[in-house]
């Protein structure tokens, strides 16, 4: 299961191998070319350095709660409230539409082209948030990737966000303390 918003926040993006190198994509033009490809987005790149702000704040608000989440904490409120003060400004309606299998209502959201890619990723977080099983709604184990995921797993037992990359990178760096320490004892 994918979700915009989740792509959204794993756009501050951090070497999983462990350089501490950040790479925030937000201002790169080619990651928001693969976003608005991805998406379905018809939207400029963000080339106002408020607009870029905003979607940081946002971001950060976002990740914020997704942690408060995945550790078993209340979120805090101010991170709450500017996430709802972005799905207050998009205003947006219902209408009924007829399908071939029947009828169905749609939101329709106006607004300006800013407006409408904010409010998708907005809405999009509120309802993994209220939609979801929040057990399933991670952050990957390993202290350099920090990435986060949806846990689709039967069980809900993923700690990684891939087990080929840093499931694997974990494995080989336990097993390289045990061996270690284990000639340390000797």
């Amino acid at each position: 299961m994918e979700w915009i918003c989740l792509d959204f926040i794993n756009s501050d993006c951090r070497d999983w191998r462990g350089s501490g190198q950040r790479d925030d994509r937000l201002g790169k033009p080619e990651w928001w070319q693969y976003f608005s490809t991805k998406w379905e987005l018809k939207v400029p790149l963000p080339t106002d350095p408020m607009l870029l702000q905003s979607l940081r704040e946002l971001r950060q608000q976002m990740r914020n709660v997704t942690e408060a989440v995945a550790t078993g904490q209340a979120p805090d409120p101010s991170d709450l409230v500017g996430i709802n003060q972005v799905l207050a400004a998009v205003p947006s309606c219902r209408r009924i539409v007829h399908r071939p299998d029947g009828f169905q209502i749609e939101e329709v959201v106006r607004g300006e082209e800013w407006d409408l890619v904010i409010g998708k990723i907005a809405l999009s977080f509120a309802e993994l948030l209220a939609g979801t099983d929040l057990r399933r709604l991670k952050i990957c184990e390993n202290a350099n990737c920090l990435w986060v995921y949806y846990d689709e797993s039967r069980n809900r037992s993923s700690r990684w966000c891939d087990d080929k990359a840093c499931g694997n990178l974990m494995k080989v760096r336990r097993f390289r303390e045990r061996q270690k320490k284990e000639r340390k004892d000797t």
